[in-house]
């Protein structure tokens, strides 16, 4: 019987499942799942709730499937998520990990994209860029980024219609002072399975 359960990765935005590509060349387990948040590298279900709430309840059900705690690695809206689900459902998870804990602080302040993306037709005019800018813009975004072929291609080939939407929604959904209320759980987050 494994020692550990099996390790989840989950990533965020604007991102799809590739950018985990060379991680996943180092690591010695086959035991490895990679999740896409709705929206993300996969389609946007027709009445998918595309917010932090909604979210957690998709994270929560696809954990619950594996039927025993998992290590946990989150990145960008990724570790948003795996924070979430630390701090609600900590018995889901044997270890977790995630590179954005302090945008729960209360005195976070959101990037100048998440304000421009929160702020009503700005924000629908960065969706729209987002999905159908020409590759060759995306390429160039991405390569601004730090990200080198052939992960950028594959990261701006994700980029669409339904990533978009669910970055108005959830970005909109998680406008100050909303999660700066939900980090008052924090400390819900450093709690261990049962054995």
């Amino acid at each position: 019987m494994s020692t550990h359960g099996p390790a989840v990765f989950l990533h965020g935005g604007p991102e799809v499942s590739a950018v985990w590509g060379l991680l996943l060349e180092h690591l010695e387990r086959d035991d490895v799942f990679l999740l896409s948040p709705p929206g993300f590298g996969t389609p946007l279900p027709d009445g998918f709730d595309a917010t932090l709430d909604g979210y957690l309840a998709w994270l929560t059900a696809r954990l619950e499937a594996f039927g025993q705690p998992v290590d946990l690695v989150g990145h960008d809206w990724g570790g948003v998520h795996t924070f979430n689900l630390a701090m609600n459902r900590p018995d889901l998870i044997r270890s977790w990990v995630c590179d954005v804990v302090g945008i729960f602080h209360p005195d976070y302040e959101w990037h100048h994209i998440a304000q421009t993306v929160q702020t009503p037709e700005l924000g629908e005019l960065w969706a729209d860029e987002l999905a159908n800018a020409p590759m060759e813009k995306r390429l160039e975004r991405w390569h601004e980024w730090g990200a080198s072929d052939p992960l950028a291609t594959r990261l701006a080939a994700g980029q669409d219609a339904h990533m978009g939407q669910a970055i108005l929604s959830l970005y909109r959904s998680c406008a100050q002072p909303v999660l700066a209320k939900t980090g008052r759980n924090a400390s819900a987050a450093s709690a261990w399975p049962s054995p």
